[in-house]
């Protein structure tokens, strides 16, 4: 618990808060200029294309914008040399843990704070039929966990790397990759980490090319997508742990 209240205190003055604001005002942006296109067809399945355009935007901004936390945070040890003097108090393992918890605890607040505007958004604007909360609470689940998928990634190479650039190609790549793969067949998007974003949408599309209209439907994750997200978790997890506790300091 102190180590997780030492990484708060040394993040204090590293933006962060400013990364999760312009997350969410990218989002807002977006859904916003996207429903000012839609006709009053469209609006009466405003809260299928919100999550749908919600997944959608995930797959683009995220991996980018949790690169840039990850390395926000581990970046400042690397400045002041300090691997050696911390791992003289605490294991590299606590650190690690400690670095990954603050990580997770970021997302979560960042995933609740957007679930609870977007949610107040569909309200002010009257969006047609009841406010979905199972599915809204499910679907913040799941950005939640895929981006701690790729969080665990990115520490490890956070860690790993003096040189953040690393990490930050890393991010730009999985970013560029994350909306492409929504294009890719289901077994090569589950290859690709940072599709998940798509793969796990609770929202379908479905465009008949012939009558060119666009229908919105639920769907649920499947069990096997569920259970490869958590196997890529554990291997980003054991792998950066691993590559951190072994490092030279």
């Amino acid at each position: 618990m102190k180590l997780l209240k030492l990484e708060f205190y040394k993040c204090r003055r590293r933006k962060i808060l400013l990364v999760c604001a312009a997350v969410l005002a990218v989002e807002l942006i977006w859904i916003g200029a996207f429903f000012t296109r839609q006709d009053e067809e469209d609006f009466q399945q405003s809260w299928l294309i919100l999550l749908y355009n919600l997944a959608m935007v995930d797959a683009i901004v995220l991996p980018l914008s949790v690169a840039t936390m990850a390395s926000r945070n581990c970046e400042l040890e690397h400045k002041g040399c300090t691997w050696k003097v911390l791992e003289t108090m605490v294991s590299a393992g606590s650190i690690y843990t400690a670095k990954l918890c603050w990580g997770a605890l970021v997302l979560a607040m960042l995933f609740m704070v957007r679930s609870g505007l977007f949610l107040a958004v569909g309200a002010y604007c009257q969006f047609p039929g009841p406010i979905p909360w199972v599915r809204m609470g499910l679907f913040t689940f799941v950005s939640w966990a895929v981006s701690m998928m790729v969080y665990a990634l990115q520490q490890g190479l956070s860690l790993r790397f003096a040189n953040q650039a690393a990490a930050l190609v890393s991010g730009i790549g999985g970013s560029f990759l994350g909306i492409l793969s929504m294009l890719f067949p289901a077994w090569l998007t589950r290859c690709v980490p940072w599709g998940y974003y798509g793969l796990m949408a609770l929202v379908g599309m479905d465009w008949d090319p012939a009558t060119r209209v666009t229908q919105f439907f639920w769907r649920w994750p499947q069990a096997t997508d569920a259970a490869l997200l958590a196997a890529w978790a554990v291997v980003f997890l054991a792998a950066g742990r691993t590559m951190f506790v072994k490092k030279e300091v």
